[in-house]
């Protein structure tokens, strides 16, 4: 099969080559960019220091896997990526402390104002008193006085109309960004001349005709906006043909690997090779739609309302897995006020199926009080765990498989709006296709917490005395929590009981008296095994606040008391340490043990413990994501 991958590629190649970049030195052609104006005397330096040291690189990213690999390269890309760093440099060279300077001479005092940015205020005050509130006078001033690279950009003749691109600059992390007068002074950052720059690097022979052709269609549609944009592009074209061959091999094999593991059939294979294109690589979403157990389903044709929406979706879903026989499907809708103009709408989907009732609660979308979309999208918003309940089912029957969720990704969103993939897959047909979430979602086959299952794990927590606190209702109504939706964890099940775990982010101190009320949840899950009386805390959340914050409570009439570190909103977990401190002292039944991988806290006797330990150990290990539920 591998000789057949080989010679199919090798076909197409023969059959789509066009007409290649002339061969021409990696150092003439850096002449060339520096002939054309369009790379600057340094600029050119630069680049044929490069060359000689081995020091241009080029990038792949293999989207499956997530993973960058860089090799040395003088080819075309290589010197593309190269002016594409270039132009970086030149925009941070001819506006880097602009927008300080333009601040000050209008007068705006509510820039940011270090050290140097008040020297140049105090510039432009003495400037502007000195003719006498003659603002002409002072503007042409202000202009002959700038430094010489501000003046660059304005001195070009703009041979393109400049389009809004929305630029932002943000404060530098980690120091200032690169600036180097990589760029010549005849050409534009900014998209004057971006029209000519596509133009130079054809004629100087950095891309083929195909490639600059689909440069000028993307500038006439106004998708390429800026010089370094028409580079990024033309690299990326370049590299993507220059690694064309050896990455259709590849494909090749993996599309057979995939059928070997039965996610394609011989004959959709036969026929997905048969739909390749001229330098076509199949992105990842667009193999699901030849896949047995796949289906795409083009939400940009599918009502928004959640009553009509997954009615429809639940009806594509036997042609996937052919078992999956549900009645009496129920949508319900409701609402949850955000405290503004927004509300928040979830969607409860239930049905019955081979004898059990699945119910599964998540979030479905933002709307505003006069029922409007914020933020509508181009397809009907759906859920992203609208099928979770479908995996509880598939649990239950003890099936290998798993109901995915795969993404396109489009303009508005990373995960894509415009279209909905579904795919049935084993644990190991899942890992053909990489560890990108953003391509295919992340499933649990851990068939342990099966509705049975977890039936029994509840009946059992009871036992153990985890449940001795609740009320028979507060139990009713967690039992039936746990079995909705599809639960991939021991804590999972737990936390569907109220008062029984406390989870809690440690990067959580952004309300007052924070440390009195995580103290009173604890006090509630303790099952009476830690009663503090008068809490108290000197936390306000005030950036004012002292180094230290005052924490008490007393137990047992003790009083105990610390001194708590003020961290931004950290908080010091030793107002934990002091929980533990009192409840030993004061002989309590049991204590706070560690659980969610250090991101929340149980109560348990010794013996509790110990049973949970050795029965549950990851219990006390693992995080858990917070669910829609």
């Amino acid at each position: 099969m591998l000789g057949l991958a080989f010679l199919l590629a090798l076909a197409v190649w023969f059959c789509t080559k066009t007409s290649p970049v002339q061969s021409v030195g990696a150092s003439t052609i850096a002449e060339q960019l520096y002939q054309r104006h369009l790379l600057s005397l340094a600029g050119r330096d630069e680049l044929l220091r490069r060359i000689r040291h081995g020091d241009l690189r080029i990038q792949e990213y293999d989207e499956l896997h997530q993973t960058v690999t860089e090799q040395q390269s003088n080819s075309p890309a290589a010197i593309l990526a190269f002016c594409v760093e270039a132009f970086k440099a030149e925009f941070n060279y001819r506006t880097q402390e602009l927008d300080v300077e333009v601040a000050a001479a209008t007068g705006d005092s509510s820039y940011v104002d270090t050290q140097k940015s008040s020297a140049i205020f105090d510039k432009y005050r003495q400037a502007l008193a000195r003719f006498k509130g003659d603002t002409v006078a002072f503007q042409q001033w202000y202009y002959r006085q700038l430094p010489a690279r501000f003046k660059i950009e304005n001195a070009i003749k703009a041979e393109d109309s400049l389009l809004q691109g929305g630029w932002t600059i943000y404060p530098p992390i980690g120091g200032l960004p690169a600036s180097h007068h990589w760029i010549n002074n005849q050409r534009s950052v900014f998209g004057k001349t971006r029209t000519r720059t596509a133009r130079d690097l054809r004629e100087i022979g950095l891309i083929d005709v195909a490639v600059y052709q689909h440069l000028q269609e993307l500038l006439r549609n106004g998708q390429l906006i800026t010089e370094e944009q028409v580079c990024t592009k033309a690299a990326s074209e370049m590299q993507y043909r220059a690694n064309y061959d050896q990455n259709k091999v590849k494909q090749l094999q993996w599309l057979d690997s995939l059928r070997q593991a039965g996610l394609l059939s011989a004959t959709q294979h036969q026929r997905l090779l048969r739909d390749y294109r001229p330098y076509e690589l199949k992105k990842p979403f667009e193999v699901l739609a030849y896949c047995q157990r796949g289906q795409v389903l083009d939400l940009r044709h599918l009502s928004h309302e959640p009553q009509r929406l997954y009615p429809h979706i639940f009806a594509q879903l036997p042609a996937i897995l052919p078992g999956f026989r549900y009645t009496d499907l129920r949508v319900t809708v409701t609402e949850k006020d955000m405290g503004s103009d927004l509300r928040q709408q979830n969607v409860t989907l239930s049905f019955q199926a081979n004898g059990r009732h699945y119910e599964n609660t998540f979030w479905q979308d933002f709307i505003r009080k006069d029922g409007t979309d914020p933020a509508p999208s181009l397809g009907a918003q759906v859920g992203e765990n609208f099928y979770r309940s479908i995996n509880r089912w598939l649990a239950d029957q003890n099936s290998p498989l798993r109901l995915y969720r795969a993404y396109k990704p489009d303009a508005q969103s990373v995960h894509g709006d415009e279209y909905l993939g579904l795919i049935a897959m084993t644990e190991q047909q899942r890992k053909l296709l990489g560890n990108n979430q953003d391509l295919v979602s992340i499933e649990s086959h851990d068939n342990r917490f099966s509705s049975p299952n977890i039936e029994k794990l509840v009946t059992w927590y009871q036992h153990l005395g985890l449940f001795s606190h609740l009320s028979p209702e507060q139990i009713t109504q967690g039992r039936r929590k746990a079995l909705s939706g599809a639960k991939i964890s021991f804590a999972e099940v737990l936390m569907s009981f109220p008062h029984v775990v406390h989870a809690f982010d440690w990067e959580s101190a952004d309300s007052p008296h924070v440390y009195v009320r995580h103290t009173k949840e604890l006090a509630v899950i303790s099952r009476g095994g830690f009663a503090p009386e008068h809490v108290q805390d000197g936390f306000t959340f005030d950036q004012s606040l002292p180094t230290t914050i005052p924490f008490s409570f007393d137990l047992n009439n003790h009083t105990y008391r610390t001194q708590l570190k003020a961290d931004s909103d950290w908080l010091d977990p030793a107002f934990v340490e002091l929980i533990q401190r009192a409840t030993q002292e004061q002989h309590a039944v049991g204590k706070f043990y560690e659980c969610l991988g250090g991101e929340g806290y149980i109560f348990l006797t010794s013996e509790q413990h110990l049973t949970l330990s050795k029965a549950q150990p990851e219990l006390f290990r693992e995080a858990v994501e917070a669910s829609d539920e």
